[in-house]
């Protein structure tokens, strides 16, 4: 509050001493005290103001529609994982059952030569390497199969589709008193292609 060179008058009572700053109205000295308490009570009102939302930050902000959101693709991703992994599970459950009945009949040989070379007692170092050799074969094969290789799909349906949240700071509720908008991501996910 200044005074003014010129008089002018209270906007109360026509009485003018002093110009207040902010308004650049006119105010005799009761009508400026009127004034200031006038301002002292907007200005405990924003106090109070700030106050509730500083208290309202104490929790953590929540966003629940947003979380409920990622969890649903969550569930959603999980479930194409499992029903990727089941398929997988099968088809290696399917090459292993293949695999033993092969172990099953290339034993099924070897057995019968064992009972016979026994029973006739005709056997050498020679073949008794050969069927050590045969033997350890099969138990790499069974417990090591061989001709199988799982690898990632990149052409595969089943991909999972990543969800990003985009912050778009160009719209007046997301933007920050005091800082220049801009539009950031951020990334939850990398890309994850093939399952």
């Amino acid at each position: 509050m200044t005074s003014s060179g010129q008089q002018k008058f209270c906007v109360g009572c026509q009485n003018g001493v002093v110009t207040c700053s902010g308004c650049y109205k006119s105010f005799c000295w009761i009508h400026m005290s009127e004034h200031r308490q006038v301002l002292e009570k907007q200005m405990d009102h924003i106090v109070q103001e700030h106050d509730q939302l500083r208290e309202a930050l104490n929790p953590p902000i929540t966003a629940p529609h947003l979380v409920a959101r990622i969890d649903e693709w969550e569930r959603a991703s999980v479930g194409q994982i499992r029903e990727a992994a089941k398929q997988a599970k099968a088809a290696l459950q399917t090459y292993l059952d293949r695999t033993k009945h092969r172990i099953v009949d290339s034993l099924g040989n070897i057995t019968e030569q064992l009972k016979s070379s026994q029973t006739l007692n005709v056997y050498t170092e020679k073949e008794l390497d050969e069927w050590m050799r045969k033997l350890e074969q099969l138990r790499d094969i069974m417990n090591k199969p061989q001709n199988i290789d799982i690898i990632e799909d990149v052409e595969s349906d089943l991909c999972i589709p990543m969800i990003k949240l985009i912050e778009n700071a160009n719209t007046e509720s997301t933007s920050m008193v005091n800082e220049t908008p801009t539009k950031s991501v951020l990334s939850l996910m990398q890309t994850f292609s093939g399952i």
